[in-house]
């Protein structure tokens, strides 16, 4: 297991999301574009795996950041497919 204390380098969304895909990412030290909370400009992840996980890595940083917040760099989940409807004959 990776050191609880070690974060990255500023990184950019999109950076993320190429060094970790399809994993849950905590951030901390976001440098927000507005105060409309709008897409970041860099933060630091300082955790990443499940989403269990990534915040057990987070943890020990809460007291010198808050909040932090896991985001997945994932697409959105796939949908379970749809039942066919059920059908009665007499």
């Amino acid at each position: 297991m990776r050191d609880a204390w070690t974060v990255s380098e500023p990184t950019t969304w999109r950076e993320i999301c190429a060094r970790f895909p399809d994993q849950w990412i905590a951030l901390v030290a976001l440098d927000w574009r507005d105060d409309h909370d709008r897409p970041f400009r860099t933060a630091l992840v300082a955790g990443h795996g499940s989403r269990r996980e990534a915040l057990a890595q987070a943890r020990p940083l809460l007291k010198l950041f808050a909040p932090i917040g896991p985001l997945f760099t994932g697409g959105a989940p796939v949908a379970a497919p749809a039942l066919p409807p059920i059908v009665y004959v007499a």
